[in-house]
């Protein structure tokens, strides 16, 4: 005898609809599982990497490096950089992780809803002997099965994405490590640098030491003793310069201490000529070749960086936005 539904109307097949949604149900589960990874049986693999190991060596490689830049008197910038680069490319493996985590939590959670109940909650019952209610009811499936091969398609992509992110994370902390190691085999050398280039404070602005003046309008007078014998045998040598820039009160870092000058070779922001860029070139590797001579600390040139103290070449740094700020147009040299 066929059932009547509240509303008095007959309902056929009662047991053959329940084992549809069953079917319809489990069609959607198998879908869904597929998403999850290889633990579960699934298709799609979670990120390989471990963001709590890569949390523990930055951790264990930032120790080694604060205790360089405090031993060899700070601004190791390179390894400051890839510092930096490694911390941030380890916060976007850390948020691309939590991402896949939470939406393969929220596909299985959907699995397990639809697999336990038997049925789906945003389906209406599909009546048999209702043709148009079974389209309907069809049509609901098929969307909410495009729905779920979406968020199966954006899982897919998470894990990609977070396990790119980790792989990258991996190789910032490599160049991190790569630079403590070579810093550190040149401890010797540069103890016996620092021990000979002892700190030195700056005097006050003007020449209270009888220095001669220089070929170059100068911005910043105040310097160490050790910064102005420098500056003026590069002026003496190279200039005039369109400016000679050496203290900056309040800049954190050589420029405010007086152990550092800017040697420009353009104004107003813009790229140097030819001319000036080879003029550049050449004081660069006068600074470098007379380094121990005068206890240089770096120098920086065209968005690079050679540290006296390092292993003796050339290093790329990242780009900071503007020709000044990358050191295009002029040539920063630090002392010791």
């Amino acid at each position: 005898m066929a059932a009547l539904d509240p509303l008095g109307r007959k309902r056929r097949f009662a047991g053959k609809t329940s084992l549809r949604r069953r079917c319809v149900a489990l069609a959607l589960v198998v879908a869904a599982s597929a998403a999850l990874p290889p633990s579960s049986g699934g298709a799609v693999s979670a990120p390989a990497a471990k963001p709590k190991d890569l949390k523990k060596e930055y951790a264990k490689l930032k120790k080694r490096a604060d205790a360089l830049n405090k031993e060899y008197r700070g601004e190791l910038i390179s390894l400051d950089q890839a510092k930096r680069a490694a911390e941030r490319a380890g916060l976007e493996a850390d948020r691309l992780t939590r991402d896949f985590e939470t939406a393969r939590a929220d596909l299985s959670r959907f699995a397990a809803s639809t697999y336990m109940s038997g049925r789906l909650d945003t389906i209406p019952t599909v009546t048999a002997g209702d043709p148009k209610a079974a389209i309907r009811d069809i049509t609901m499936v098929e969307h909410l099965a495009r729905n779920t091969g979406r968020r199966i398609q954006s899982l897919e992509s998470l894990a990609s994405q977070a396990t790119r992110s980790q792989q990258a994370a991996g190789a910032k902390l490599a160049a991190v490590r790569k630079e403590i190691d070579e810093l550190e085999g040149q401890r010797a050398r540069v103890k016996k640098l620092l021990a000979k280039y002892k700190p030195e404070v700056p005097t006050t602005p003007g020449r209270p030491d009888g220095a001669p003046k220089t070929k170059s309008p100068l911005i910043g007078p105040s310097m160490t003793s050790r910064m102005r014998t420098l500056m003026l045998a590069i002026d003496g040598r190279f200039g005039p310069f369109p400016a000679i820039g050496c203290s900056r009160p309040g800049d954190p870092q050589d420029h405010g201490s007086g152990r550092a000058c800017d040697f420009m070779e353009s104004t107003g922001g813009s790229m140097p000529s030819s001319g000036a860029r080879a003029h550049g070139d050449a004081v660069a590797q006068f600074v470098i070749s007379n380094g121990s001579r005068y206890g240089v600390k770096y120098v920086i040139w065209r968005q690079r960086i050679y540290d006296m103290r390092g292993g003796g070449s050339w290093k790329a740094m990242s780009d900071r936005g503007s020709v000044t700020a990358n050191h295009y147009d002029h040539v920063h040299v630090s002392v010791l």
